[in-house]
């Protein structure tokens, strides 16, 4: 069933969104005999800036959610229970037009590192958890890409 906040929004600029109250994704990171790994999406070739690239999980923020509260929800429906025990680490927030549309990345820590083959949905070809060093070589969805100094630096700092 779609949320209330499912549907495109055309901006001012004429740059056309998805999520009429902007949208939210959530980044998981899990230490593995001190390395950081995190957990990405390999994008379906339908879904928007899909093509095989790889970002975090996320999707339209409704009327009644907070930023976090959608990007648990994209998370679950998405690809699956994110593990108990979460620690927010930090929200990262890129506003595309003020009061009207951004995109946040909740930035989460996790003691487990699950698989989630069954559980994924259609928008997502796969997840895999990948060292930071490894994220050099893959390819990434393009404002996940812009964003993932100050994500990485949320992380850290978060420790």
């Amino acid at each position: 069933m779609p949320g209330s906040g499912d549907g495109w929004i055309t901006l001012a600029s004429g740059r056309v969104m998805w999520g009429r109250y902007g949208a939210a994704g959530m980044l998981l990171c899990h230490r593995d005999d001190d390395v950081d790994r995190l957990l990405l999406a390999r994008r379906a070739h339908w879904v928007h800036g899909g093509n095989g690239l790889w970002s975090v999980p996320g999707g339209a923020i409704d009327a009644e959610e907070t930023p976090v509260q959608a990007a648990l929800r994209e998370f679950d429906e998405e690809i699956g229970a994110i593990p108990p025990g979460w620690r927010l680490a930090g929200i990262h927030e890129v506003v595309i037009e003020q009061d009207v549309w951004s995109y946040h990345t909740c930035c989460a820590f996790v003691d487990e590192r699950p698989h989630y083959d069954a559980t994924l949905s259609l928008e997502n070809d796969e997840a895999q958890w990948w060292s930071v060093d490894e994220l050099e070589s893959l390819p990434l969805f393009g404002p996940f890409e812009d964003a993932l100094p100050e994500l990485l630096r949320i992380l850290a700092e978060s420790r």
